[in-house]
């Protein structure tokens, strides 16, 4: 036994190499243990590839589909630019003339029909006046339209006899909230008397009336 150990510690460098061995021995297997715990190539990720199919590479969202073909601008087809909104362009709406507007345009065109109203202040008979009345008279005047009021004329001539007695024009046929022809003192006299009324328009229409009456003493 002595004889053993004493060889061994004369050849020092056999020693170290059985160590070195040792060590390297307890290394390989160290990491032999470690290369179990590596998962299998099946779940290992996915390593990058050479292949041109670029739906790999390229991000989710961008992958995903519009969810609606109408979304999407065709070729041909261009976005609408926004513009501005317009208001509804009005056309003016013309009014429908009354029925009167329609019966006095384009009318105006028949014969007049004019009568003369006397007043019945200082009436003694159905055609006769006490001296000094002031009856007062107006017209009524009419052509195919209805009765005229403004735009119509009328020239009174008042006559005792051959002799005229007054004479004075109106500016409408119509009487507003006075009378039209006003005798004033005219009827002073006796005698026999006619009232003339020659209507005219502004159409140039043109009638004529006239009514002969007494004036009596009273």
């Amino acid at each position: 036994m002595s004889s053993g150990r004493g060889s061994l510690a004369d050849h020092p460098v056999i020693v170290i190499i059985g160590v070195v061995a040792a060590v390297v021995g307890l290394i390989v297997g160290v990491k032999e243990l470690k290369g179990t715990d590596v998962a299998p190539p099946s779940a290992a990720a996915p390593t990058a590839t050479t292949d041109t199919d670029t739906t790999l590479r390229t991000p989710a969202a961008t992958q995903v589909a519009p969810t609606q073909e109408e979304d999407m601008p065709t070729q041909d087809e261009e976005p609408e630019a926004s513009e501005p909104a317009r208001e509804p362009v009005t056309q003016p709406v013309e009014e429908e003339p009354s029925r009167a507007a329609v019966v006095q345009s384009p009318g105006h065109t028949a014969p007049l029909v004019v009568r003369i109203k006397l007043g019945s202040s200082g009436k003694t008979g159905p055609d006769s006046y006490r001296v000094g009345s002031r009856p007062g008279a107006n017209t009524e005047v009419y052509d195919d339209t209805g009765r005229l009021d403004r735009g119509c004329y009328v020239q009174w001539t008042l006559s005792r006899g051959s002799e005229v007695v007054r004479r004075v024009t109106s500016g409408r046929c119509r009487p507003p909230s006075i009378t039209l022809f006003n005798f004033e003192d005219s009827l002073d006299e006796p005698g026999s008397y006619t009232l003339k009324a020659d209507v005219t328009t502004d159409w140039r229409q043109t009638g004529t009336e006239s009514v002969t009456f007494n004036v009596v003493p009273g």
